[in-house]
């Protein structure tokens, strides 16, 4: 489910992420551009204890832009998991 959008700098360059929730984790999607001359990493991020924990870059920077954007969001974040099931 897609939860929100935001823009990340990848390497000092802007990078439309969508955000979505899946299996109890954020995942963080960089918009596609062939003309980019960069490859933003796909991002996953959990919250643990109270703590954000950051996947798919060991960049400090990006991973802190990560934490801030999640818990500025947090509001909009579904707090229980939709199903079909019966």
């Amino acid at each position: 489910m897609h939860v929100f959008s935001t823009v990340l700098f990848v390497n000092g360059n802007p990078v439309g992420y969508k955000v979505y929730r899946q299996e109890g984790r954020l995942v963080l999607n960089p918009a596609e551009n062939p003309n980019r001359e960069i490859y933003p990493p796909a991002i996953y991020a959990r919250n643990e204890g109270g703590q954000w924990l950051v996947e798919g870059t060991s960049d400090r920077d990006l991973i802190a832009q990560v934490i801030e954007d999640v818990t500025l969001n947090e509001g909009r974040l579904p707090t229980t998991t939709l199903s079909a099931a019966p």
